[in-house]
């Protein structure tokens, strides 16, 4: 067992333990990858995917089937994986039903398939984000928009009011920017349908300003005061920092120059302001280093360390990405309490299929995905690779040569740093594809020099945020935290800023399922050769020291 494997922080912060010095397969005696979860996993998503589009009388029909399936698998004794996929066929097909009923219920959808204009009011559930071009939205323009995502309470239209309990996206101009999530809003404006896949049950485009009012709960307002602390103390900030440490905090990008988010797009580095795996493992590690230092007992520091994961994911907000990090995170920490251990592969499809069953809209939305497929590619790929690129450098390895661990520790973390950000973009650029032309060909460098200064951002970053509501000494320490993480910051944006100016920034690909099929093939095809050639040169040295031992023999 690894340093890695014994210490459950260390065990979230690192998606897979491996030591590189062991070669591509770990140590012997290193536990198997316990795959067993990943076919339910896959059966879930697919479902929830197809699931969507399906009229609530046909899904409830397949329910009824998947649970007499499961149920004759009980009576035989046979509660294997069929059991268990007709349980979540079950599951997901009952939870869309769900769903498409209470969206379908109140004036909402019919407004909306009249495209009548109407009075939502609701509860924000996102920050204003500026609208960009995109081909597939209808409302996409090119002036000064905003979208919001609006928790629809009621909705008013044609001299009828009904109560409401769907998601409305809601389409403004002039004052939408400053909406934040946690906000109550009225908002006015003509309805557009949507169709049963996408997450909001309409679309409002707004013919004036809202209504809005800060949220009135103790738990949205708290999140609110936080998330606005933050973006206060950063104030005084350069334009680059000021903008990106709340991205990288809470996802808070409203503040982030156009350029500089251009830039990030460019070399690969939005994912970094998208709250994810990364941000949540900081935070559930930092809660268990902490509270071991100090003496807390085990149990009791996993379910503070739960805790603090559940108010990290309330402050970030429910993005995908956020939302299967938390997930995961909370398996983990389960696992650990119960000494059963944190894999990570086993908590990652548990993950997906508890947030598939829970909101199948989910299954279909691009940001799921790449959380999903990046994670993935971290657990299974980056560990392999990051040996193989380490494997030949470690000097303290090889019989005959003095150890030199200081050295070996350096190539191991860089090898580390490297096949992270490779693993996770040669898995998740086809799917980026199908959002924006172009292929990154910056992202793995670019990611290898932010990455290091990521992890300081995001902890000094909240640890301003906690700071600033508690009078002027935590204010002024707040400040000082704040700079801290703003010099992080800064060194992100430069990366990315110098990574765009780049003539070799972007490879122009173009846009489609097709070309991002060809991708894929394309990528695969570079791996394997490049794999070929590497045990080409690993046996070709094999063969060279055996000569040599022969002719000293």
């Amino acid at each position: 067992m690894t340093p890695v494997d014994r210490h459950p922080a260390l065990r979230l912060l690192l998606p897979a333990a491996h030591d590189p010095a062991q070669g591509a397969d770990g140590p012997a005696g290193a536990r198997p990858l316990d795959a067993r979860l990943v076919p339910a996993a896959a059966v879930a998503w697919a479902w929830a995917a197809v699931a969507l589009v399906l009229p609530v009388g046909v899904l409830a029909a397949v329910a009824l089937a998947a649970v007499a399936a499961a149920a004759g698998c009980a009576v035989r004794r046979r509660a294997g994986g069929a059991a268990l996929a007709a349980v979540l066929v079950a599951g997901v097909a009952v939870s869309v039903g769900a769903g498409q009923v209470e969206r379908s219920s109140g004036l909402l959808q019919p407004l909306a398939a009249q495209q009548a204009t109407a009075a939502v009011d609701g509860v924000a559930t996102s920050d204003a984000v500026r609208v960009r071009a995109d081909p597939v939205r209808s409302w996409a323009s090119a002036s000064p928009r905003w979208v919001v995502r609006l928790d629809a309470r009621s909705v008013s239209g044609r001299g009828s009011t009904s109560a409401a309990h769907a998601e409305v996206l809601v389409v403004g101009g002039a004052g939408w920017d400053a909406v934040r999530r946690g906000d109550r809003v009225h908002a006015v404006g003509r309805l557009q349908p949507t169709d049963r896949a996408d997450p909001a049950a309409a679309v409002l485009l707004a013919v004036r300003a809202p209504l809005a009012r800060p949220a009135t709960g103790l738990l949205a307002a708290a999140g609110q005061r936080l998330r606005a602390g933050l973006v206060d103390v950063c104030a005084p900030l350069p334009a680059d920092a000021r903008g990106l440490l709340p991205g990288l905090v809470v996802g808070d990008t409203t503040a982030v120059p156009e350029d500089l988010s251009a830039a990030m797009r460019s070399t690969g580095l939005t994912h970094l302001t998208s709250v994810s795996g990364g941000n949540t493992a900081l935070v559930a590690g930092g809660a268990l280093v902490l509270l071991t230092a100090v003496g807390v007992r085990r149990r009791v520091r996993f379910v503070l360390a739960g805790l603090a994961l559940l108010a990290y994911a309330a402050l970030a907000g429910g993005e995908p990405s956020v939302l299967r990090a938390a997930a995961m995170g909370l398996v983990v920490l389960l696992g650990s309490l119960l000494a059963r251990g944190g894999g990570g592969l086993p908590a990652l499809c548990l993950a997906v299929v508890v947030l598939v069953v829970a909101d199948p809209w989910l299954a279909r939305q691009a940001g799921f995905a790449l959380s999903v497929l990046a994670t993935g590619a971290l657990l299974l790929l980056a560990p392999a690779w990051a040996a193989a690129l380490a494997r030949p450098l470690l000097r303290g390895r090889v019989p005959g040569r003095r150890p030199a661990p200081v050295r070996d520790a350096l190539v191991t973390a860089t090898a580390a740093t490297v096949a992270v950000p490779l693993a996770a973009q040669v898995v998740c650029a086809p799917v980026v594809l199908l959002l924006a032309p172009g292929v990154p060909l910056l992202a793995v460098p670019a990611n290898a020099l932010a990455g290091p200064a990521v992890a300081p951002a995001t902890l000094l970053g909240l640890l301003a945020a906690l700071l600033e509501p508690l009078g002027p000494v935590g204010s002024a320490v707040a400040e000082l935290a704040a700079r801290g993480g703003g010099l992080a910051a800064q060194w992100v944006a430069q990366v990315a800023r110098a990574g765009a100016a780049s003539p070799v920034a972007v490879l122009a690909w173009p846009q489609g399922p097709g070309p991002a099929a060809a991708l894929a093939v394309v990528s695969a095809a570079v791996l394997t050769a490049v794999e070929q050639l590497a045990r080409a040169a690993v046996r070709a040295r094999g063969r060279a020291g055996g000569t040599s031992a022969r002719r000293r023999a």
